[in-house]
């Protein structure tokens, strides 16, 4: 056994993390010497991809979901969507239907930071949100939206998502 697997023997997968990997791949030095070691990372990081990255960043089988979230009243960059653990979301789609008599206006943010122009939203209107590239969404990086105009109680919020990443 080398070092390297001395190192993580007490550690499963799926308690090791992607920065731990970086850590331990940065012991290992690419002289002769260090075969052992680097067949033994590598074995190590195919494992690691097999638990947490199992579709190399594309999406994941039987993980896409919808969910919907009802806006609050007096809430900036309300999340509609806050990943956990490692998770990375691919965000496919977001809409907002307004089901009260006043239009509204509303943008998309992650993470705090502003995706795209402001959605117009028509009373008794659903309007979704051009989403201009891939939109991952992480645990530090939450899907908001910040209601601009319009009452929160009138509108309802949809996000499409795949998993990419565990």
């Amino acid at each position: 056994m080398s070092d390297l697997r001395n190192i993580l023997k007490g550690q499963s997968v799926d308690e090791t993390t992607a920065d731990q990997l970086h850590t331990i791949g940065g012991r290992v030095f690419l002289g002769q010497d260090s075969v052992a070691p680097l067949r033994d990372f590598a074995a190590i990081a195919d494992s690691w991809r097999g638990v947490h990255a199992l579709a190399f960043g594309g999406p994941i089988g039987g993980t896409d979901a919808v969910t919907t979230h009802q806006m609050q009243d007096g809430a900036t960059d309300e999340a509609i969507l806050t990943p956990t653990g490692t998770q990375l979301h691919r965000v496919l789609a977001v809409q907002i239907a307004n089901n009260g008599p006043q239009p509204g206006t509303a943008l998309l943010k992650v993470g705090g930071v502003t995706v795209g122009d402001v959605l117009t939203i028509n009373p008794t209107e659903t309007s979704g949100f051009t989403i201009q590239s891939d939109l991952i969404s992480g645990a530090s990086t939450p899907v908001q939206i910040n209601l601009v105009t319009g009452t929160a109680a009138d509108m309802l919020a949809k996000v499409a998502t795949v998993l990419v990443g565990l």
